[in-house]
């Protein structure tokens, strides 16, 4: 298990199409202004005018001042035909990483070696941690048995098809995908007779250990009434994970929304990131030790 340069990259390129098509339609609804020329003159009093050259015209003609409709169409139009050069040079460049990568997976290493060293398959069976995939399936087998929860609330479709309820999970997926995390989406646990779903679980690769992720997204609401009775929910069942033994940053792990319940994804895949890493060498924790 480790950082997937591959699924980085394919999931940037994928979103280069998507913002492609989109600004590709914004330019397409302004194609009147393809050839436009402006021509900003600064006028008394700081003002600023703009004149158009307009095809098949040598003479700039008088437009009119910022706010003027040709003027901001004029200037879109620019923009956006920017925009879609740098996404496709953007493109170019992922397209040409993605033909030539190669994966460092065993199985594909041992293809590339010559036959006196190619690797038996159970040691290669040991090189590579199937156990994670054995977590996996048993994760999904045990969550297989359960009703769907509150299907209606499963507004949001996450780059792999799987449904959650917000764009904030959704973009947690995305990060679990890049660095390679097992993940299933609301496995639940049986505490005290109740139903628990967390908004994730995830495996430990490293240590072999389950940890919850759950995302607070109102923890900062605006509304006072509101943002007490999210946290007062959110902080009982912290309480109920204590009980199967989950504890705060430790293997539950916790995500926050501002106060506009803005998700920040690099704050988030820095903090995934550090799940992908290994821990400490023996080495170091003998130096952490001796504080």
């Amino acid at each position: 298990m480790r950082y997937s340069c591959k699924k980085s990259v394919e999931y940037d390129l994928m979103m280069h199409y998507k913002l492609h098509d989109q600004y590709s339609e914004e330019l397409k609804s302004r194609s009147l202004y393809e050839d436009c020329f402006l021509k900003k003159i600064n006028g008394k009093e700081g003002h600023s005018y703009y004149c158009v050259k307009m095809p098949e015209s040598d003479k700039y003609v008088y437009r009119g001042k910022e706010e003027d409709e040709d003027i901001i169409l004029a200037k879109e139009y620019a923009f956006y035909k920017k925009v879609i050069e740098v996404i496709e040079s953007n493109i170019e460049v992922m397209e040409d990483f993605l033909r030539v990568y190669q994966n460092t997976h065993a199985e594909h290493i041992n293809e590339l070696l010559k036959r006196a060293y190619s690797i038996s398959r159970p040691q290669l069976l040991r090189l590579e941690n199937r156990a994670a995939d054995e977590w996996l399936n048993e994760m999904k087998r045990k969550k297989s048995k359960f009703p769907v929860f509150d299907e209606a609330g499963l507004t949001v479709t996450a780059f792999d098809g799987t449904k959650v309820r917000s764009r904030a999970e959704a973009l947690h997926l995305v990060g679990f995908y890049i660095y390679d995390i097992p993940v299933v989406f609301e496995y639940p646990y049986k505490i005290d007779g109740e139903i628990y779903r967390p908004d994730f679980s995830t495996l430990d690769v490293f240590q072999m250990e389950t940890k919850i992720w759950e995302h607070l997204g109102n923890w900062f609401h605006t509304n006072e009434v509101k943002r007490n009775n999210y946290r007062r929910e959110a902080i009982q069942k912290m309480d109920a994970y204590l009980q199967i033994g989950f504890y705060p940053e430790s293997n539950l792990l916790l995500t926050y929304g501002s106060k506009e319940n803005i998700l920040d994804i690099q704050a988030l895949f820095r903090k995934i990131s550090m799940l992908a890493a290994p821990p400490p060498d023996e080495e170091t924790l003998a130096i952490l030790k001796r504080y």
